[in-house]
């Protein structure tokens, strides 16, 4: 019996060897092609988008979630998004954008998608490995990061007038440029209060999350 067991682990760590060895031959041999215009195969993109999906699930699990409704959070995160996130991930009545087509695998349309904030919250500040997803925490703090969260709850129920609308309101932030305007770089107290007026008659009460697939983003 010994001499069967002892045969059988040779053997294995054999064929472990040789499998190894095989990887490593294709790795080196370039014989992959790492082009993002030649996509995956559906039993890898699906084995890559359960990787994915559960990886964020599992370490997103203990995120508490804070309120999410306060207007002037959610008018925050408008000014944000629109600086950091349109061109991958859309806005309302926007159907493409330049560097959108050419993504892989491509990114949700956030438009039309609802997304679970403790999986939003972590995506955002971690980030998506070997995608166009970048980790945002290491240049913004949690605060800033749970605005973006808290808008992308109310973008699907948003018309493209009142996305240009609430963006338009949105407050100056270190972070974000809009086309070199500086308008509201010297915004008082009194016209913030008034924007989060604005921002808490604009926000559209939430709805059904919208049954269209997620693709693969592994991104922003």
């Amino acid at each position: 019996m010994k001499q069967i067991i002892k045969r059988f682990v040779i053997t294995a760590l054999i064929l472990l060897l040789i499998g190894a060895a095989g990887v490593g031959a294709f790795v080196y041999s370039g014989i992959y092609n790492i082009g993002a215009d030649d996509h995956h195969s559906r039993p890898v993109f699906s084995l890559l988008q359960t990787l994915r999906e559960r990886s964020i699930a599992v370490h997103a699990r203990n995120v508490e979630v804070p309120n999410l409704e306060d207007a002037s959070l959610i008018l925050k995160g408008a000014g944000q998004y629109a600086a950091m996130c349109t061109q991958c991930h859309l806005t309302p009545g926007m159907k493409d954008s330049e560097i959108r087509p050419g993504l892989y695998p491509q990114p949700p349309n956030l438009a039309k998608l609802r997304v679970d904030p403790g999986n939003a919250f972590w995506v955002i500040k971690h980030g998506i490995k070997m995608s166009a997803m970048p980790a945002w925490g290491g240049s913004h703090d949690d605060a800033t990061i749970w605005s973006m969260v808290a808008f992308l709850q109310k973008l699907p129920d948003m018309s493209a007038k009142q996305y240009k609308e609430i963006v338009a309101r949105a407050p100056p932030d270190d972070d974000m440029d809009m086309d070199g305007d500086d308008e509201h770089d010297h915004a008082g107290a009194s016209d913030k209060q008034g924007k989060d007026r604005d921002a808490a008659q604009m926000v559209m009460p939430a709805t059904a999350v919208s049954a269209a697939p997620a693709a693969a983003h592994t991104d922003h």
